[in-house]
């Protein structure tokens, strides 16, 4: 190789690495604004307990929800508690335990609930009766996840020993005197998901609630 073309070959090595510091550098506001995107997607809802925020995911379980509720927009959905002066979302769902550690109910921010590896979008429902009813859901909520309970693989309503999503939200709120669903479920029938299963389409289509914020 000629002396000029080694030159050549190193100011476009310089020339590359300048360009892709460019990158790197305009892409660093774009990343701190969507992590603000995300925070701000909530931020004018005025939550109060009991209200009920679903999410559609991306990931293999959510589309496995999704492809079962072929009337269904969310693919999980949890139930809003007050833990002092922060809002928290109580709920449980499969592949999200630290490692070593069984699924179980568990609270965490709405924040991290609706962070964006885990939602595309978003919907916020508040119960339209008693907010002492709604209260008192939200409530058992909070004894339920104390008492860490954990996954329900098998999908099976009649067992409260163990649960899945839409299961504790029916009931906490049964608990608190209010059918969501007046007991309806759905029945499918596809290769390897078999049975009657309780679906967020069905706990957001309850007469007993409306829908408030969506994202």
């Amino acid at each position: 190789m000629h002396v000029t073309e080694k030159m050549r070959c190193k100011e476009w090595n310089v020339i590359h690495k300048v360009l892709l510091a460019v990158l790197l550098l305009l892409a660093l506001p774009a990343c701190k604004k969507s992590v603000v995107q995300e925070q701000e997607r909530f931020v004018n809802v005025s939550f109060q307990e009991g209200d009920l925020v679903f999410r559609r995911g991306s990931g293999i379980a959510s589309r496995a929800v999704l492809t079962a509720d072929t009337r269904g927009s969310y693919s999980h959905v949890g139930i809003v508690v007050k833990e002092g002066s922060a809002w928290m979302v109580v709920h449980i769902t499969p592949g999200e335990a630290p490692k070593g550690e069984k699924d179980s109910v568990k609270s965490e921010s709405l924040s991290e609930f609706f962070k964006s590896s885990r939602a595309v979008s978003g919907a916020v429902m508040r119960f339209t009766g008693d907010p002492e009813l709604s209260k008192r859901a939200a409530l058992e909520a909070v004894t339920i996840c104390q008492r860490k309970i954990l996954f329900d693989h098998a999908y099976n309503l009649s067992d409260t020993t163990a649960m899945y999503c839409t299961e504790l939200i029916r009931f906490v709120y049964l608990k608190a005197g209010v059918d969501l669903t007046g007991g309806k479920t759905e029945h499918v029938h596809i290769p390897g998901f078999s049975g009657d299963y309780l679906f967020p389409s069905l706990i957001m289509k309850s007469p007993f609630l409306r829908e408030i914020e969506r994202f």
